[in-house]
C-alpha cells in the first residue's frame, strides 16, 4: 500500500546491547557492530544493562562478567526472571574462564560463552547465527 507513495517500511535493525565496564571494548564493539548495520545500546554495569534491556528489548546482549555495581551473572539471573528477559539471546564475553563461571552462565540459558581476548569476526558470525536461528524458528 505504501509502495504507491514511494514509501517502504524499513526493516528493523537487529538490536544489540553491549554491557561492559571497559570503555575501549565497548567502543570497539559499538563501532564494529554499527558498521555491520546493527543498532547498538551500551551499559557500563549489570544494573544499567538490566534497565536498558527492559527499555530497548535487544535481540542480543553481549555481557561481561566482572563489572561494578552488578556483575554479569547477577544481571543474567535477574534478566531471566522476567518474561521479557527470557527471550533475549545472551553471549557472555568475559575474561573469566573458570568452569563454575561457565556452568553458572549456561544454567541461565546463554547462547555462547566467549573468553577475552576474542576475535571480532568470529563474534559477528556468532551474532549472525543467533539471528538466523531466531528467524528460522519464528518462520517455522
Amino acid at each position: 500500500m505504501f509502495d504507491f507513495f514511494g514509501f517502504r517500511k524499513k526493516s528493523q535493525k537487529t538490536k544489540v546491547l553491549v554491557v561492559d565496564d571497559e570503555p575501549n571494548i565497548v567502543q570497539t564493539l559499538k563501532d564494529r557492530l554499527e558498521m555491520n548495520d546493527y543498532q547498538v545500546f551500551t551499559a557500563q554495569n549489570g544494573a544499567e544493562g538490566l534497565k536498558t534491556a527492559q527499555e530497548q528489548s535487544p535481540d542480543v546482549i553481549l555481557l561481561d562478567v566482572i563489572m561494578p555495581i552488578m556483575d554479569g551473572h547477577d544481571m543474567l539471573e535477574q534478566l531471566r526472571q522476567h518474561d521479557w528477559g527470557k527471550q533475549i539471546s545472551v553471549i557472555m564475553l568475559t575474561a573469566r574462564s573458570q568452569a563454575q563461571d561457565i556452568a553458572r552462565a549456561r544454567a541461565c540459558g546463554i547462547e555462547d560463552y566467549i573468553i577475552k581476548p576474542f576475535d571480532l569476526s568470529e563474534l559477528l558470525e556468532k551474532i549472525e547465527n543467533i539471528i538466523e536461528r531466531r528467524k528460522a524458528t519464528v518462520g517455522a
